[in-house]
């Protein structure tokens, strides 16, 4: 009787340390998650205004003149190359962005599966708990 008892409590402990490895897993998925949320709102915002900037430079005659701010001075710039500049840097942020998209789907389903393992392992810990008796 109690070496089963003291298997048991072995169990447990070891149940509860994997227990918390599977916790801390799963906050740190959390973490990733809000970093590429984060990132992925970063880059929709940038992506939102490079489509106003290109909007801006579509208004404008072919003989305008544009200017470019490197560091703290204005460079001139012919049209198509800021267009085209304006282009290459979207594109560029519409794969960034689906790169987030991908590596966000794969973060929530291992943060589920660490999910289920967590829920998984307090059922198996209930089994071990000593049976209360009924009143």
């Amino acid at each position: 009787r109690k070496e089963a008892t003291t298997m048991a409590t072995t169990a447990a402990k070891a149940i509860k340390a994997q227990i918390d490895k599977e916790t801390e897993s799963y906050r740190q998925l959390q973490q990733d998650v809000q970093k590429n949320h984060t990132a992925r709102l970063r880059f929709t915002q940038q992506l939102s205004e490079s489509k106003m900037v290109l909007q801006e430079l579509d208004l404008l005659d072919d003989e305008a003149v544009v200017y470019k701010l490197v560091g703290p001075a204005l460079i001139r710039q012919d049209l198509v190359e800021a267009k085209a500049n304006v282009d290459k840097r979207m594109d560029f942020m519409k794969k960034e962005s689906d790169r987030l998209d991908s590596s966000l789907k794969s973060l929530e389903n291992k943060q589920l599966q660490a999910q289920h393992a967590v829920q998984s392992l307090n059922q198996k810990l209930q089994k071990f708990a000593p049976k209360q008796p009924e009143a």
